[in-house]
Formats: C-alpha cells, structure tokens, sequence
C-alpha cells in the first residue's frame, strides 16, 4: 500500500510539474514572440497594474483592411466568435452558425457591451465592456477575473489587436490580464479549469478569423468533429 501511494503521489509531482512548467507557458504564449508578449499593446491601460496575462498570436495571409471587419463584428449578438459554436450553443450560447460578414454588426463606441451569452439569459452578466477602441485595428474590453462579482470594479481586460505584417499578411494578437490580489481559491479554479478551457475556445476563435479572412469560410466540420473526440474521451475516462 506505501508503494502504492508513493507511486501515484510521484506520479501526480510528475503531472504538475509539467502542466505548470511545460504545458501553461507553451498555451498562455501561444504563437505569439518573446517580443510580442512584452510589447505595450492598446487596452493594456485597461489593468495598468496587471499581476498576471496571457499573450497569443497568430499570422493570417490577408492585408489587415480584410481581416478588421471579421474581428469587428465579433459577439454573441453579431457574427460569433468562430470558435466551437456547437459546443458553445450546447451550452445555451445561441451563437450564429452562418459565417458571413455583417456590415450593420462591426460598429463599436466605447462603452458598448461584448455580448458572450445572451443577454436576457444569466441575469445579463455575460458580457464584457468596450474600454479602449483603435478603429480598424483594435478592440480592449474591460472584464472581471474569476472569483470577481459582477457588481464589483472590472479588473481584467481581454483585448484583439491587429499588426499589419505587410500589404498582405496581418499578425492578430489577443491579449488577457488581470489585476493582482485575487483568492487562493479564485486563482486555483483559474489555473485548473478556467485558463485551458479559455485558451481551446480562443486558440479556434483565431483559427476561424484566420481561415474566415483568408478563405471567407472556415473548417466547421473539423470543430465538430474535435468536440465529437472530447465527448468520447469525456465519456471513456468516467
């Protein structure tokens, strides 16, 4: 029996020590350069004192004038964030299944609402607000860090920053942080179950703008076929 525990107490060391020292660097960078991860970027003024972020990137072979108004017209109550719909509507997200762009949907104004559940479902408080606005280059939103409440002061940011790489080639950086001080419960629900969820439905989300701006469609088949092989491995674990 001791040898029993203390195999799988080395094991569980082993496990935890990839994830934080292997895993989350390599997921909270992803794509993105040592450069990129450091450089000041609009929206960051949302949490000037940050105690923690992540920083991901991606290359799409379109000038930036066509891949802006996919990024624009980001929302639950605009075009989406093409990333796992069919998950996501599982969920009660009710997100478009249609990709195509929507001129009346890519209109922001500081203060506008990023909606990423349906607003009359959840009380109305899934949602994000517009903080910091670069037109045809940059959206920075203002949120709340797991384990902040609603009706307390937003203390993160999640920002979408187009670079333009060349006359047709675009770097698309999303950035997220957070203000210091939060629980030790809040930070350990962050690290475990929180911050790999997030990085999933945002790594596709910028495979889909990628796809969308240089294709104008994206592999939606692949998604499911993703969220197909997670329910079978979800369902072979239990």
């Amino acid at each position: 029996m001791a040898m029993r525990l203390l195999v799988l107490l080395s094991a569980l060391i082993a496990v935890l020590l990839i994830f934080f020292f292997v895993a989350r660097p390599w997921y909270l960078q992803w794509g993105a350069t040592d450069e990129e991860t450091t450089m000041v970027l609009p929206g960051d003024e949302i949490v000037p004192n940050a105690g923690d972020g992540e920083t991901r990137a991606i290359t799409i072979d379109a000038p930036i004038n066509h891949v802006w108004p996919w990024m624009a017209q980001v929302g639950q109550d605009r075009g989406g964030f093409y990333s796992f719909d069919l998950l996501e509507n599982l969920v009660g997200c009710q997100m478009p299944t249609e990709d195509r762009l929507r001129p009346d949907k890519q209109s922001w104004a500081l203060g506008d609402k990023l909606w990423m559940y349906p607003r009359e479902k959840a009380g109305g408080i899934g949602y994000a607000t517009l903080r910091s606005f670069v037109p045809g280059r940059a959206l920075g939103f203002g949120t709340h860090v797991v384990g902040t409440s609603i009706d307390q002061p937003e203390d993160g940011s999640w920002s979408f920053v187009l670079v333009p790489v060349s006359d047709s080639a675009t770097r698309l950086l999303i950035r997220g942080r957070g203000a210091p001080g939060r629980t030790l419960l809040g930070v350990a629900f962050d690290r475990a179950i929180f911050e790999p969820l997030h990085f999933m439905m945002e790594k596709r989300m910028m495979i889909g703008v990628k796809e969308l701006a240089e294709t104008g469609e994206r592999g939606r088949l692949v998604n499911h076929v993703h969220v197909a092989i997670w329910a079978l491995t979800f369902v072979l674990m239990i």
